[in-house]
């Protein structure tokens, strides 16, 4: 019977959430910190780094410890939301704190409870224990579009290896632990006017906004169609359907400056098994109509394995469910299912994450690094 894994798991938790890596920063820091760790417990590193659109350095790590094919891989991403809104005022959002059974500060609950966990776990098996590898993943900006685990799709070694021998991945996204089989993928739209800038003192300017607003209602007819439409729902899902949502952008949007720029973002939620093709094309027809710009981007792709397949069956058994989910959030698992054997399973509530007051349990740190330990043994040795 080993000792509790809570002591070192929650240590390493706060050590990570000290690090301020929210998106728009750089994560070079708290990698390098998961970078020292991982080779203090034997691991190789694989280092990607490029810079995003702030010219801002991004890192994400591969690792391997142990020879041999297949084994087992632990997924994570270091990057957090803001936290402008954090409304807590006896703890920062990047100061861990613990009150009445939980974790406060941001990235607590997603991500760097689970990675923390994950190592705490690893630590507790020996390399000499190990007939089969492990290994790490820890991307960068995974709450912006994935792109860290795009570059770990094209540029790693160590994941082409494991697509190759057909190694277990285990994203550690919160789930409470329940094992996940699907989850949807994302798609970001742009639908743009353009106009002139001007003071609204003078005839100058062109308004983009009145380019726009003829075709408002015409996109809105679109969602509603995505809404209702059983063509665009997967049942698999709660809610089935692709949750269509728009914001409007203006720049300027000083009021007495005419806005040269007026833009609809929109963001879908694709499925599996659901072609959403035909709205993207009506909305494609309907920018030409109105002499708009329409932008597609930052696409990923939904993802789900077979519910009775192995992995998924032995994960449900570590953990002692009878069943795996879907889930309506998107993971780096949509970028890097290449590696077929691939699941979700994770401590902390998602109703818990991204919130102004983010937690997770010292129960679920503690469980998830069990069942971590208990699948890492299962799939080495």
């Amino acid at each position: 019977m080993h000792a509790s894994l809570l002591p070192s798991t929650l240590s390493i938790t706060k050590d990570l959430v000290r690090f301020p890596s929210v998106s728009h920063v750089s994560n070079e820091a708290v990698s390098q910190f998961v970078a020292d760790r991982l080779q203090s417990l034997g691991f190789q590193i694989e280092w990607h780094t490029y810079r995003d659109e702030r010219n801002q350095t991004k890192v994400s790590l591969v690792g391997k410890r142990g020879s041999g094919a297949g084994g087992v891989c632990y997924l994570a991403h270091t990057d957090v939301v803001p936290a402008d809104d954090w409304s807590l005022d006896w703890c920062g959002p990047f100061e861990p704190t613990e009150r009445d059974g939980r974790l406060y500060g941001r990235g607590t609950c997603d991500m760097k409870g689970s990675l923390a966990a994950a190592m705490t776990a690893c630590a507790m098996i020996e390399p000499s224990q190990q007939s089969k590898p492990i290994y790490f993943i820890v991307t960068s900006d995974e709450e912006v579009g994935m792109g860290g685990a795009k570059i770990v799709n094209a540029e790693s070694k160590f994941f082409r290896e494991m697509v190759e021998t057909g190694t277990v991945g285990i994203v550690g996204e919160p789930s409470l632990l329940s094992v996940i089989h699907a989850h949807k993928g994302g798609q970001r739209l742009a639908v743009r006017a353009r106009g002139r800038s001007a003071h609204t003192s003078t005839n100058d300017g062109i308004n983009a906004n009145y380019q726009l607003i003829p075709a408002l209602n015409d996109l809105l007819a679109i969602r509603t169609i995505s809404e209702s439409d059983p063509r665009f729902q997967n049942t698999m899902f709660d809610p089935p359907t692709l949750s269509w949502n728009m914001t409007i952008t203006n720049e300027p949007e000083a009021v007495n400056v005419t806005p040269s720029l007026a833009q609809v973002n929109i963001f879908l939620r694709s499925m599996p098994d659901v072609d959403h093709s035909p709205l993207l094309n009506r909305i494609a027809d309907l920018c030409k109509e109105h002499c708009l710009e329409f932008d597609q981007r930052d696409a990923v792709n939904p993802w789900q394995v077979d519910p009775d397949s192995d992995w998924i069956q032995a994960m449900l058994q570590i953990v002692g469910q009878s069943a795996s989910k879907s889930v309506c959030f998107a993971t780096d698992a949509g970028v890097l299912q290449r590696l077929e054997r691939l699941l979700i399973c994770g401590p902390g509530n998602i109703e818990q994450a991204h919130r102004s007051d983010e937690w997770i349990s010292l129960e679920q740190l503690e469980l998830g690094a069990n069942a971590y330990l208990q699948a890492f043994q299962h799939w080495v040795r």
